[in-house]
């Protein structure tokens, strides 16, 4: 019954294909009817979960695909970031399958194909679980110009500077057959994701078989495939469509959390020891400190900023990054004993003052560069 089916209506696409061919000579409208073609195929043996449209395919850093004759996507869980009638814009998380409508398929328009599914293969997946097949590219064309034997030396030579798993899983040509990949090993079981281990070979048949196996083809990898949900806060983020930086008021702040930085973590309390001169910070970052203050603060937070430092990078430090120039540690620790001396009034003989007024004067020239 399915087998009659399907050949009935690959007959009933070949006419109306050849109809609708005859009538419009604008190439536009012609690419949107040979894809209405299939759409209305597709659709009566495709259960309904799968949402089929044409439209670009976006990932949650903001890339998009090229224009896509038709996606099949999940139709249940995925939202639809635009939704206009003419085009759709789908997040790639979501997306089973992408499927290349061609008229007549020859050197060109294989090329065409190639960069449009690779387009797809290369957005980036950001899952809100981590079960997600990878995106396959089919390609349908109602016929081909040249033989198929020629159709797979051009996609052989188009595929050269493409990645094996941005391949395309399978091109069917109605009125002469299809190219499939297959494993290296045995050579005869059809491998419907690209990779190392498969090469591309010939099935050649009728019509009515070429499309059901296209079919069948496109129905198992649907059958096997799992898609996500996406991460919807991080196309949000990305897109810039909603601010969620975030802050918490100081007196919320829980001291057991930290913060994660070049793969570390940092803990709260750490940098709350950074910031409990905070005014005296804000002041010396608004560009309104004088030299004693800067001083001052480095006086008292020095050591808890090198404590931090090593934190981060996982190793001792012997110099600071102050306003854009590197001092050693040991001249500014030095430094610090002579203010603080300074401070309470205490003799401080000549040599050392020097090297205080000179540390402290290059210090504040460099501060005051930066505003």
């Amino acid at each position: 019954m399915l087998k009659n089916s399907i050949h009935a209506a690959a007959k009933k696409m070949q006419i109306d294909f050849e109809e609708v061919t005859a009538k419009i000579n604008h190439m536009g409208e012609r690419g949107s009817s040979r894809e209405e073609i299939l759409l209305r195929y597709l659709r009566n043996y495709i259960p309904s979960k799968y949402e089929m449209s044409n439209g670009v395919i976006i990932d949650g850093n903001g890339t998009q695909s090229r224009q896509q004759d038709i996606i099949i996507y999940d139709s249940f869980n995925s939202p639809v970031l635009l939704d206009m009638e003419k085009t759709k814009i789908v997040p790639i998380e979501s997306v089973f399958s992408v499927i290349e409508v061609k008229s007549t398929l020859n050197k060109t328009e294989i090329d065409k194909c190639v960069n449009n599914i690779s387009s797809v293969k290369s957005l980036v997946r950001n899952p809100l679980v981590e079960i997600n097949s990878p995106t396959a590219g089919f390609v349908f064309a109602f016929k081909s110009s040249t033989t198929i034997e020629t159709l797979l030396d051009n996609l052989v030579e188009a595929n050269k500077h493409t990645e094996k798993h941005k391949h395309i899983s399978v091109i069917c040509v109605l009125d002469k057959g299809l190219i499939v990949n297959v494993s290296k090993r045995g050579l005869k079981d059809i491998v419907l994701v690209p990779d190392e281990n498969s090469t591309p070979a010939i099935i050649k048949n009728t019509a009515e078989n070429n499309l059901m196996l296209f079919y069948l083809l496109l129905m198992q990898y649907l059958n096997q495939s799992s898609v996500s949900v996406p991460n919807l806060l991080k196309y949000a983020s990305e897109g810039e469509l909603i601010n969620i930086e975030y802050t918490i008021p100081k007196r919320h702040v829980p001291l057991g959390g930290y913060y994660e930085l070049n793969g570390r973590a940092i803990d709260i309390e750490d940098v709350n020891k950074i910031m409990k001169d905070s005014d005296l910070l804000e002041k010396i970052c608004e560009g309104k400190a004088n030299p004693d203050e800067i001083m001052l603060y480095l006086s008292k937070q020095l050591g808890n900023i090198v404590d931090h430092g090593k934190e981060i990078s996982g190793n001792p430090q012997d110099s600071l990054n102050f306003m854009g120039k590197i001092y050693r540690i040991y001249d500014i620790e030095r430094s610090i004993s002579i203010f603080n001396k300074l401070s309470s009034e205490e003799v401080v003989d000549e040599q050392d003052l020097d090297f205080y007024i000179r540390l402290c004067t290059d210090m504040y020239k460099q501060y005051q560069s930066q505003f």
